[in-house]
């Protein structure tokens, strides 16, 4: 009886969700229409959903099935309907994967706009250009270690993917909880970056079927790295409250202590609960050091196929730097139009978030162009697919950094379509200190050293097997530093 009820309970479900749904009209994959297995077994085959997103613009257009209840856009026209400042969608179940709670969520996770308009405030102190440069001297010392450390490895093949991670893991320690891991210092992996990996290979599975998280959640101490990841964090929260306390500053150090001021005051800014504060220890860390890492990793791949950009910048930077021994400053970074063209074409290429962030529709739904998408319905703006259309960026697969540097440039393109940072009020809220921390990776090698590739390596691997683990995560990147033939 059993087998018989379930039978019919597919059956219908399949004509119903194939044939009868209000999203029938959209093209897509037949099995995309039926379940979003489809496109969990895409991400499971390739960890490249990125890529077949592609494939399935150029099949079937720019709005396109993808699930039961999905539809994917590959026009920049829908980029400020569904993230801009004025958009009436919200954030899609998949980020109630911790809770469905939003006062156990992080920041980032809060699906009620109005909430997370509130909590934000605590971040945007922690992360404003005033404070910045108060932690601009915490970024000056890591910047000469890292400088010592490659300078000890010259001449022999060095893993940039692995130093860009020491890099970027020591500084947001640094800056988000004032403390030093030491990785560049003992060129050693911190265990908890092993952790945060296994976190991120959850959720590129999890981005597909979110359903199957609150169990995974509820197994959180057994699930080995992804568990260990989210109690090292809360550890850090701990270890860093009792430090605060006990300090008595008026101004917060770094960003976790500024919301920990808020929940001090009572501030309605403030994490509302203690898991809503670890789970912002989790972003902290995720998004200060993993997607920052990942990117500069892809900027040497681009830099080292490309001299004669690599050139350039470091003529550029001996001009901004003409004494060798000149310690990097922020402030002169931010007034160097070359180097954020280097990082820009290359976020251009390679989006830290390369598959799109799911919003749900209004319950009226909404017109994007002359396409009507009925309310309740999840919608997503892939970045790579829409980064890489030649209708909006003329040679769209090329690196040319110089496509930025004049507006009338006709390989400018639609700087409508470019959002790696996204937009709107759930824009990326540390995109500053990203910068800041990419801006000082890159001109501190650039400024001190030549590159190429190692003996063996092309960059073409490295180019072929980045993943999607929902942000980009790449392989090991080899090239050879040596001390720089001319400068100054």
């Amino acid at each position: 009886m059993s087998i018989c009820f379930n039978t019919g309970l597919t059956i219908s479900m399949v004509i119903y969700r194939v044939f009868l749904h209000r999203l029938r009209s959209f093209p897509g994959p037949f099995a995309a229409r039926v379940s979003k297995l489809y496109a969990f077994t895409l991400q499971w085959k390739s960890w490249q959903y990125f890529s077949d997103q592609v494939v399935l613009q150029h099949k079937y257009g720019d709005f396109v099935r993808t699930g039961p209840r999905e539809i994917t856009i590959f026009h920049p026209s829908a980029i400020p309907i569904i993230y801009g400042s004025q958009s009436r969608c919200i954030k899609s179940a998949w980020y109630h994967q911790v809770s469905r709670l939003d006062t156990e969520t992080s920041v980032n996770t809060t699906r009620d706009p109005a909430l997370h308009r509130v909590r934000r405030r605590a971040w945007d102190r922690g992360l404003g250009v005033k404070a910045l440069a108060q932690y601009e001297p915490r970024v000056n010392s890591k910047a000469n270690s890292l400088i010592t450390q490659l300078k000890s490895r010259l001449n022999k093949p060095l893993n940039i993917s692995q130093w860009s991670m020491f890099y970027a893991f020591d500084v947001m320690g640094l800056v988000g909880f004032s403390h030093d891991f030491k990785q560049l210092e003992s060129a050693t992996e911190h265990y908890a970056i092993k952790g945060m990996h296994d976190q991120l290979f959850m959720l590129g599975l999890l981005n597909q079927i979110p359903w199957l998280s609150y169990p995974l959640n509820a197994l959180q101490p057994l699930s080995g790295g992804f568990g260990l990841f989210k109690m090292y964090c809360s550890r850090m929260v701990k270890e860093r409250l009792l430090k605060y306390k006990q300090s008595h500053a008026e101004t917060p150090q770094d960003v976790i202590s500024w919301l920990l001021k808020a929940q001090a005051e009572h501030d309605r800014s403030a994490p509302p609960t203690s898991k809503a504060l670890d789970e912002d220890s989790n972003v902290l860390i995720l998004a200060g050091s993993d997607t920052t890492a990942n990117t500069l990793a892809c900027v040497f791949h681009y830099l080292a196929s490309n001299p004669s950009v690599y050139q350039t910048l470091q003529a550029q930077l001996d001009k901004l730097f003409p004494h060798p021994d000149q310690s990097y400053s922020y402030t002169k970074l931010r007034n160097l139009p070359y180097l954020d063209a280097i990082l820009k074409e290359t976020m251009r290429l390679k989006p830290a978030v390369p598959s799109g962030q799911p919003r749900v529709t209004p319950p009226d739904g909404l017109h994007i162009g002359e396409v009507w998408i009925p309310g309740d319905v999840n919608v997503l703006v892939p970045q790579y697919a829409v980064h890489r259309d030649e209708r909006f960026f003329p040679r769209a697969n090329e690196f040319i950094p110089d496509r930025w540097l004049n507006k009338d440039d006709c390989l400018r393109g639609d700087e409508q379509a470019y959002f790696p940072f996204q937009i709107g009020p759930r824009g990326c809220v540390g995109k500053e200190f990203a910068m800041m921390t990419m801006r000082s990776f890159v001109s501190c090698v650039a400024r001190n050293f030549d590159i190429g590739f190692a003996p063996g390596e092309d960059g073409v691997e490295f180019d072929m097997r980045a993943r999607d683990d929902l942000a980009l995560n790449v392989g090991p990147l080899y090239l050879v530093l040596s001390e720089r033939a001319s400068s100054g």
